[in-house]
């Protein structure tokens, strides 16, 4: 410091560096690496996977049923839930949804972001969600 040198041993009469040429002196930035699978340049994680190749090996939706039985009455038009009681919906509403999503066992292990009805056929007896 004694040429007149600055802090990082720039030339210069001494000053102090400024805030942006500090931030740019302690840059940090992520490891990158190579997905194990397909070999797409990615930023680490703990599975070594990129996220395309995660989804195609990774099932999320392990222990939750495929299919559930709900039961309807034909003469009163209402839907069982258990153990006794009846309730009255219309197809594609609301409560419906609310019924179906209930009676699925293991939703609490992920997080459910959006549900919904697909169209199926007008005379089919199935429910899709």
């Amino acid at each position: 410091m004694e040429n007149g040198s600055g802090f990082y041993g720039e030339a210069g009469d001494g000053a102090a560096m400024s805030a942006a040429q500090q931030a740019g002196a302690f840059r940090v930035s992520t490891p990158r690496m190579l997905c194990c699978l397909c070999g797409v340049v990615m930023d680490a994680n703990p599975s070594s996977m990129c996220v395309n190749c995660l989804r195609s090996q990774v099932d999320i939706t392990e222990g939750i049923p495929k299919q559930s039985a709900v039961y309807f009455c034909r003469q009163c038009e209402r839907y069982h839930v258990p153990p006794r009681n009846w309730v009255y919906a219309q197809l594609e509403s609301k409560e419906l949804l609310a019924l179906l999503i209930k009676k699925l066992r293991g939703l609490n292990k992920v997080k459910l972001v959006d549900a919904g009805f697909k169209w199926t056929e007008p005379h089919s007896r199935r429910i899709v969600v």
